[in-house]
């Protein structure tokens, strides 16, 4: 099964530990430089503090109402994160890294035992620089948590079902049941469903239903409830409507409807893809072309194929979300560790020189590295102020520098796999994927579009006192409680949270959800009413004669209101409305 080759004898050295060490930096360095992002970073890190603010860790609250769309998996991570570091960004993103570093060295494990060291690091080198990868290895999302967990499934079941070793066998067989139950409790029944379809459709195309008899199915079966059900029962014993909204409305009626109005078109992923594993996509075309190659034999031999099992893995994911009704650019994330190492695969024939390798890689790789210097020349462009829409007032040092270094990074590898791919192409290469990333990281705060609750949330721990109210008009930044610490009433809004507010009792109710018509008699009462509202729906505050108003914080998109005169003077200046 193992065709390891020269890569065999590929032993670490000073490059390995450099790229190592880089790698390490890139991921924490800068971590808690951007402000929580909206809306996930915000409503992830928001439940897990109000978890540690109420001591309720089985059923979980956002914004003071029940919150039933995801387990709680990354919700405890992140508290005993915040715990651990304070309530800050690096807090909250501290577990995507952690996951994001795992998740390397599980294609690793995978390449090494099928392929050998070289591929093995090849691979953790592209999924480690791969931009959306890095992207999400930098966010509070569940996506790289399930990832990880998703991906640990897959190994673990192939190296412990198709690469026997010995005792460690078992010990790979039932990681495999501990990963899917995880990846359950991190974003729901997918992170078992989508292992288990992938697993079974490997054995069925190879028939290999020997397989099926070394699946440890009682002991696994009881880990795999021991770890992923005792959450389950909890929480439908706590509140009897948890199975409906959990199972039923967030998984079913997710994929197959548009409730969440998430819709997009049947190939929105291939494009997410490409500028997801940019530079690295290039040698897609390469992979499967060395995987066609073999596939017959395997076919007729029904002989183990890593290669085939990571097509399978990739091509199902993919094809699963695409077929979705709600599509979000992090779903696919799950398929980039195979199609990491399968890029992997394609360098190491390259660097072994067979000559229809060496011309394939060539092709693909010169034309993707023009199209990423194309585009750093476009976050240049950005960066100097040359696209108005995004509303850049003035030059931006860092998208420039991010962008040159794309332009350069782009020009070197393309210079380098044109004249012959060896080490210093790989590396120019990553230094490439990763000025990607700088791009889309130094970009995010245009990205963001002024919706920050920084300056907003400092103002009103300033100046919010007791009896004073705190509402959202027509809108609900998730990052707002988060660093505020105060939860705001909802006027004409309710959103995600509409099935907690649904649960409270009428009087609280009444008091945190309000019609604009009782949003006005509150704010014409005497008492200091605050109202955050993005610019969208300052026309409707007119119209419902929201009257006076004093604006006291103006960002961007969103601004920060009061009924009376403010007795200080806020962060953007009072302006009476």
């Amino acid at each position: 099964m193992k065709n390891r080759g020269s890569g065999e004898s590929w032993r670490p050295s000073t490059l390995v530990l450099v790229c190592a060490g880089a790698l390490l930096l890139l991921y924490f360095a800068g971590l808690g430089r951007l402000p929580l992002l909206e809306p996930d970073e915000g409503r992830y890190t928001e439940i897990p503090r109000e978890m540690l603010a109420t001591g309720d860790f089985v059923l979980p609250h956002l914004n003071g109402v029940l919150y039933f769309e995801k387990p709680p998996l990354l919700y405890w991570l992140v508290a005993l994160a915040i715990k651990l570091f304070g309530l800050n960004e690096f807090a909250s993103r501290f577990w995507s890294a952690i996951f994001g570093l795992g998740g390397l060295w599980l294609v690793y494990l995978f390449a090494r035992r099928t392929s050998g060291r070289r591929d093995g690091f090849l691979s953790a080198l592209i999924l480690g620089t791969s931009p959306l990868y890095l992207v999400l290895a930098h966010l509070t999302t569940t996506d790289m948590a399930l990832t990880f967990f998703m991906t640990g499934t897959l190994v673990f079941f192939y190296v412990g079902h198709e690469d026997p070793l010995g005792e460690a066998s078992a010990l790979f067989r039932h990681g495999a049941f501990a990963c899917a139950a995880l990846a359950v409790l991190t974003k729901g029944l997918v992170g078992a469903v989508l292992p288990v379809g992938i697993a079974a459709l490997y054995i069925l195309v190879l028939r290999r239903w020997e397989l099926l008899r070394r699946v440890p199915w009682v002991t696994g079966s009881l880990l795999f409830l021991a770890i992923a059900a005792p959450w389950h029962i909890a929480a439908a014993l706590k509140d009897p409507d948890f199975l409906w909204f959990y199972v039923v409305r967030e998984h079913f009626l997710r994929y197959l409807t548009t409730l969440h109005a998430r819709t997009e078109p049947l190939w929105f992923f291939f494009p997410v893809l490409v500028w997801g594993l940019l530079p690295w996509v290039a040698l897609i075309p390469a992979a499967l072309a060395g995987f066609l190659r073999g596939l017959r034999h395997s076919l007729s031999e029904r002989a183990p194929d890593p290669k085939l099992f990571l097509w399978i893995w990739a091509v199902v994911i993919v094809l699963f979300f695409s077929a979705s009704k709600s599509k979000l650019i992090p779903y696919v994330l799950p398929a980039l560790p195979a199609l990491a190492i399968l890029i992997a695969s394609a360098i190491a024939k390259a660097l072994d020189k067979p000559a229809w390798m060496r011309r394939t890689v060539r092709i693909c790789s010169a034309s993707l590295f023009f199209g990423s210097a194309t585009l750093g020349g476009i976050f240049i462009q950005a960066g100097l102020g040359g696209f108005p829409d995004l509303a850049v007032e003035k030059t931006l040092p860092w998208v420039v520098t991010a962008g040159s270094l794309l332009v350069a990074t782009s020009l070197v590898a393309m210079i380098l796999i044109l004249v012959e791919p060896g080490r210093r192409w790989v590396l120019a290469t990553s230094l490439c994927a990763c000025a990607v990333f700088a791009c889309v990281w130094t970009g995010a705060p245009q990205v963001q579009g002024g919706k920050s609750m920084l300056r907003i949330s400092a103002c009103l721990k300033r100046n919010f006192h007791a009896g004073d109210s705190l509402f959202c008009f027509r809108y609900y930044p998730q990052t707002l409680p988060v660093y505020s610490g105060l939860l705001p009433g909802l006027v004409d809004f309710q959103g995600e949270q509409a099935f907690g507010i649904s649960k409270l009792p009428e009087a609280e109710r009444e008091a945190k959800l309000k019609t604009p018509t009782q949003f006005r008699e509150l704010w014409l009462s005497g008492l200091r009413v605050y109202c955050v509202t993005d610019r969208d729906s300052m026309s409707d505050l007119d119209k419902d004669e929201i009257l006076p108003r004093y604006t006291i914080v103006q960002e961007k998109q969103v601004l920060l209101l009061t009924n009376r005169p403010p007795e200080g003077e806020g962060d953007g200046g009072v302006v009476q409305n």
